[in-house]
């Protein structure tokens, strides 16, 4: 499940790749296609055309940019991509209002991150990769982390 923030002002963190392959082996890249990309979104009973847009990157992978209006609704979501003599593919995706707490986390677990060994200092930076979102320094006195805000 792709994870997006809820009202993206910044597009390039609403773009996602899909890979599509042939309808009649199902593992042979497919390039030169024209995408329909709908979308399902939380409390809606059927699909529709994304505001966003498609492009083919190349050997059978395009990118999907999402627009803002395509990330306006919390809650599960399903993208559904199809085109002439392709699989269809399926995306779910979850649209959250990521708190400063909640964007820390994600942060911590998948962005860039720097590490002093011989201070013990930890550097958690933000999607940008460098934007620092906190520095995590360990307590010379009792061994405990103590978050700083930058």
């Amino acid at each position: 499940m792709r994870l997006f923030q809820k009202d993206q002002a910044t597009s390039a963190l609403r773009e996602l790749f899909i890979q599509m392959v042939d309808s009649c082996d199902h593992v042979t890249p497919k390039t030169g296609l024209t995408l329909t990309v709908a979308i399902v979104k939380a409390s809606e009973s059927s699909y529709g055309a994304i505001a966003g847009s498609s492009s083919e990157i190349g050997n059978g992978t395009y990118k999907i940019s999402l627009a803002a209006g395509d990330v306006d609704t919390e809650g599960a979501a399903m993208l559904k991509v199809t085109a002439s003599g392709a699989d269809a593919q399926y995306i779910p995706i979850l649209v959250v209002e990521l708190f400063d707490d909640v964007h820390l986390a994600k942060a911590a677990l998948v962005n860039k991150r720097t590490h002093t060994i011989d201070t013990g200092v930890d550097v958690i930076k933000d999607d940008d990769g460098t934007t620092t979102l906190r520095t995590l320094t360990p307590s010379e006195a009792s061994g405990v982390i103590t978050v700083t805000p930058s």
